[in-house]
């Protein structure tokens, strides 16, 4: 009878032993779920046969039997050892709760640091923009032959914005029309260039009034002319037919 209570408490053991690993078991969890959970990306190093889990500002490494793992460029320790079972790493479920900590402490702090640097650029430009520009703008207009329309030379602070407008005088009863307003910018060296239409005001002696201004500080500019024929003086035959009747 011996050998059986033996053989008995061996297998009393056993079962005790197996509930234990099976307990253990259920409590761990195979980093494939934990990167999901975290949003990591989940990648194999077969050199060193270990998980990699990256994401945003977060790179850890874990290896199965080795309760240390790295977190960037620091090592940090379990108390459970992690297994390789299944094909996966499995770890605690204290050490996974850690590890979607971490990989959201890092995603808040990558996001603060891209808000930041979008701010600052943003400050940049507002300081660029609000710099002040000096100077006077020199303007000449001239008719644009074969055209109804205008050209506009000139010089102006480098790189100042400039906006042409052409205001339309048609009668001494009626206020002036604005014809047109276009809009450039000076280059580095200050000239600027523009061809601009004066439809619909085609009546002929009428005046076009050509104003160019800028921001704050820069003097402006205008002009006047008259409105003259697209081709003045040219000789067309179909013109010479007497009343215009063949």
């Amino acid at each position: 009878m011996r050998p059986y209570r033996q053989l008995v408490l061996l297998l009393f053991c056993w079962l005790l032993s197996t509930q234990g690993v099976g307990a253990s078991t259920e409590q761990r969890v195979p980093l494939a779920t934990v990167a999901r959970e975290a949003h990591l990306e989940y990648s194999w190093l077969a050199a060193t046969r270990a998980v990699q889990l990256s994401g945003p500002g977060i790179v850890l490494v874990v290896r199965p039997g080795d309760n240390l793992y790295d977190v960037d460029d620091r090592v940090e320790t379990t108390a459970d050892t992690p297994t390789y079972t299944s094909n996966d790493i499995y770890i605690s479920r204290t050490l996974a709760t850690h590890i979607i900590q971490l990989a959201r402490q890092a995603y808040q702090t990558v996001s603060a640091q891209e808000a930041k640097a979008a701010n600052e650029v943003i400050e940049e430009q507002q300081q660029a923009n609000s710099v002040a520009l000096h100077g006077t703008i020199v303007l000449n207009v001239t008719p644009l032959k074969g055209a109804e329309a205008v050209l506009v030379t000139g010089t102006a602070p480098p790189m100042a914005p400039v906006l042409i407008t052409l205001l339309a005088t048609l009668s001494s009863d009626l206020p002036n029309v604005v014809l047109n307003r276009h809009t450039l910018t000076a280059g580095p060296d200050g000239n600027f260039q523009a061809i601009v239409p004066i439809a619909p005001d085609y009546m002929r002696d009428s005046y076009i009034h050509v104003l160019a201004t800028s921001s704050p500080g820069v003097v402006s500019a205008s002009t006047q002319l008259l409105v003259q024929a697209p081709n003045p003086g040219a000789n067309v035959p179909v013109e010479a037919w007497p009343g215009g009747i063949w």
